[in-house]
């Protein structure tokens, strides 16, 4: 297969034979009559001898005042402005060799690219066709068609991959994709054919493909990746694995492109009135004015709002595909249906958050029972029938179970510590995880509760004896101090404050559903000290 090298920095484009052979045969330089001869350092005996292009062209007139001639071609008649001075025959010579007219000459068989002409064509298309200036910048189109196409494979892509070394010893990579068709159809299409310089070594090499698959769109739609068995790929598939696995737990393509379409519409004010009019286009109520929102992608919350908001619009999103040409990211209906799955998914991170994150009541005692609901919830979704949900799962169960681990014990005291809630909440919620383990968890919470209720009394004892005492003397009616002290004594011979709490029935949930529970140990410090 034959492959034309095209010279970016030069107008005439020279092929490398085309270099070669005239920087050897046809180096003019001007004699004293102002004859165009060859150069006498690359004549035999250094006789001078005519240019061959002179065969075919003739000088128009004298010469001008800028040191230029106008000469053209005696068969086509192409007439050529140059500085012979300067530049020599070169331009001459090369239109000779494709020339219909001159004799000799076979056109089309060493095809150059005349930028001038291109240039005309290019500027001819725009205006005609009302295109932008960046017309000239889009990729190929074939390149545009085939990505088209894969993003829109029903299923995963397979790939399959190649590296060898040329005699010259530079590297080529070859990367294929293998997909099914919605008819069932299988075919094969290469995404890449390029130079790979060394070091192939399984890290350059998996950086190299995951750029390649990010080029086209197709880091998500990865199933396989087959290759040979040369050592350094056993590195690769290592790093390969690892940052596939990355991506794909950013919750899959529908996530994506729902995400990718709020930045779409949030780019811009122009997008942003433009959407609006879809809006209204396809009959949305939406008189509280309120817009898509971009997640924060790291907060479950956030992004359950996000796809609220999206899904609600998703309407208004498809009219804007069908308007708006630039908008290429707008979710498919199986899409869609995956992102309402998520959503629903992430409903209980984004109630637990909403309810914790109060400024106007004590939230402590209340995120024992919400993250026990999470890790319930993951554990029920752990199996689920939906892949992507079960990647959700494997990336949140790495982050919950560290701070499941290191705070675990802390929110269960402040959790018995609600006088709705105390031990009786730690044994149902251990219990529904775990009845084997339930009882030696809370002999441990148990344990360290007491730990910490002795440092505290002993912090304390010394400081506010006294002072209770006499504040406690002067609360009650006259004669009645020894009576209240010889009860206190006898109700706590053998009991801490502490076991006093514990052993009184948990206050019903129902009916203290608002209870504020600073101000029940505000009125009960003089019950527990």
């Amino acid at each position: 297969m034959e492959a034309n090298t095209l010279n970016l920095y030069d107008d005439d484009y020279l092929s490398v034979e085309d270099m070669m052979a005239e920087n050897e045969d046809h180096q003019e330089i001007q004699d004293a009559q102002g004859d165009y001869v060859t150069s006498p350092a690359k004549t035999r005996g250094n006789k001078r001898r005519h240019s061959t292009c002179w065969k075919n062209f003739s000088i128009v007139g004298d010469r001008l005042p800028d040191g230029t001639h106008n000469v053209k071609c005696n068969h086509c008649n192409q007439p050529y402005n140059l500085d012979l001075s300067r530049n020599g025959t070169n331009t001459m010579l090369r239109h000779s060799k494709r020339c219909s007219k001159t004799p000799g000459c076979t056109p089309g068989s060493n095809k150059k690219l005349d930028m001038i002409s291109f240039r005309e064509m290019m500027t001819i298309a725009i205006v005609e066709h009302n295109l932008s200036c960046q017309f000239v910048e889009y990729r190929r189109k074939e390149k545009a068609n085939l990505r088209k196409v894969l993003s829109e494979v029903p299923g995963r892509i397979s790939f399959t991959t190649d590296l060898w070394r040329a005699i010259t010893v530079e590297g080529y990579l070859c990367l294929t994709a293998h997909y099914l068709d919605a008819n069932g159809k299988l075919h094969a299409k290469i995404v890449e054919f390029c130079a790979f310089p060394p070091p192939h070594t399984g890290a350059s090499i998996a950086m190299k493909l995951m750029e390649i698959l990010k080029e086209w769109g197709l880091e998500k739609k990865a199933f396989t990746v087959t290759v040979d068995n040369a050592t350094a790929n056993d590195n690769m598939q290592v790093f390969l694995k690892r940052q596939l696995r990355k991506n794909l737990a950013l919750i899959g393509e529908a996530l994506e492109k729902i995400r990718d379409s709020v930045k779409f519409v949030k780019s811009s004010e122009t997008m942003e009135k433009m959407f609006e009019t879809c809006v209204e286009t396809v009959g949305i109520q939406n008189q509280n004015k309120a817009g898509l929102i971009l997640d924060v992608s790291t907060r479950w919350n956030s992004t359950f709002n996000m796809l609220s908001r999206a899904i609600e619009f998703k309407d208004a999103l498809r009219n804007l595909s069908e308007v708006e040409p630039s908008y290429k990211c707008n979710p498919s209906d199986l899409e869609w249906s995956r992102g309402a799955l998520i959503k629903e998914f992430l409903f209980p991170f984004a109630k637990m958050t909403k309810l914790v994150s109060g400024s106007k009541y004590p939230t402590a005692n209340l995120y024992f029972m919400q993250v026990w609901k999470i890790e319930s919830w993951l554990r029920h979704h752990a199996t689920s029938e939906d892949d992507t949900i079960c990647e959700i799962v494997k990336i949140m169960r790495v982050k919950f179970d560290k701070y499941w681990d290191d705070y675990s014990d802390i929110l269960a005291i402040v959790a018995v510590l609600d006088p709705r809630l105390k031990f009786k909440c730690l044994e149902y919620c251990y219990t529904t995880l775990n009845p084997s383990t339930s009882k030696a968890k809370m002999d441990h919470i148990r344990k360290k509760m007491e730990k910490l209720f002795g440092v505290y009394k002993k912090n304390t004892k010394a400081t506010t004896t006294t002072a209770s005492a006499t504040t406690m003397e002067n609360s009650l009616p006259v004669g009645y101090g020894g009576f209240y002290a010889f009860i206190t004594q006898n109700a706590g011979e053998g009991k801490s404050a502490l076991d006093v709490y514990l052993a009184e029935p948990p206050m019903d949930y129902s009916a203290f559903s608002k209870l504020d529970d600073l101000k029940y140990w505000k009125n009960n410090k003089s019950r527990f000290k």
